[in-house]
């Protein structure tokens, strides 16, 4: 009787345990994941890498990199979407990712985060809508406690709508942004209003030279990836 308790108990925390895992996502979940690529079979440059019913993962392929020697490896950025299927947005990001080319058109990939303590990689970040276009920009801060003051850093982010650069919301965190979850960052969106407001002019969250060299210039989610030259 009590053996069949104990087993009932383990299931229900097993359960729970899984259920928690499928309902959150973080950046950090993407660490040291592994995947292959056949570049003659993969048509697309949009590859979802990882679903459940809350959230899509999606590696943005960019061919442009990948002309070395079989048995050869390189190690990159990468751009990655982290969608949420609550909100129908996602996060554009920038992380690491290692590649070797396997055999002919081959490609194993190893995903990184780069971030280590309250660093993350690469601080820019793009909101996307459900058919991928730009909304919003991110960028993460932190900071130490400026002398003689003593303690643990503090980090936060700054949302910007990115046709109005003045309308923008602070979100103050509790560590590296990598260990968020995508939907409570996504949840802070509603409240920057998106207004133009010609009054003032207020510099970028991102600048454009930033853009261009981390982002791609346009993703068609049914489509290409346009890239700036």
């Amino acid at each position: 009787m009590e053996l069949k308790k104990l087993n009932k108990i383990t299931v229900l925390i097993a359960c729970a345990i899984g259920m928690n895992v499928f309902s959150q996502m973080k950046m950090a979940d993407i660490q040291d994941k592994k995947f292959s690529i056949d570049l003659k079979r993969e048509k697309s440059n949009i590859i979802k890498i990882l679903d459940n019913t809350s959230y899509s993962v999606y590696y943005i392929l960019d061919r442009r990199g990948l002309d070395f020697d079989k048995g050869r490896g390189t190690v990159d950025t990468v751009n990655l979407i982290f969608f949420s299927k609550k909100y129908n947005k996602g996060i554009l990001t920038v992380f690491k990712q290692g590649i070797v080319h396997k055999n002919k058109s081959v490609y194993n990939i190893r995903l990184d985060t780069g971030s280590i303590d309250n660093y993350m990689f690469i601080p820019s970040m793009l909101i996307i809508d459900k058919d991928f276009n730009y909304e919003y920009l991110i960028k993460y801060h932190y900071l130490m406690p400026p002398p003689p003051k003593e303690g643990d850093y503090s980090s936060w982010i700054t949302i910007e709508y990115i046709k109005n650069h003045c309308n923008f919301k602070d979100i103050t965190l509790n560590g590296n942004l990598i260990y968020e979850d995508i939907d409570d960052i996504l949840s802070n969106v509603p409240d920057i209003s998106i207004n133009e407001d010609k009054s003032k002019e207020c510099n970028p969250l991102i600048s454009d030279e930033d853009l261009k060299y981390f982002f791609p210039k346009r993703i068609d989610k049914n489509g290409p990836v346009y890239y700036k030259k």
